[in-house]
């Protein structure tokens, strides 16, 4: 698994079927606790064959 592209405030990676629950634990954990702030940084995940499907 790799990251693909980053645009914005997205992030696009290449998962192998098998690893998506563990990459998906992994981003959460990582991008919903990567700066303390006075709101919470919550993240959507979401999975499709290209970007246009995952949307």
């Amino acid at each position: 698994s790799r990251i693909l592209l980053q645009v914005h405030d997205e992030l696009v990676l290449e998962v192998v079927n098998e690893e998506i629950p563990k990459v998906t634990e992994i981003l959460k954990e990582a991008m919903e606790h990567a700066a303390e702030l006075s709101v919470p940084l919550v993240i959507d995940v979401n999975v499709g064959k290209n970007w246009a499907e995952a949307k």
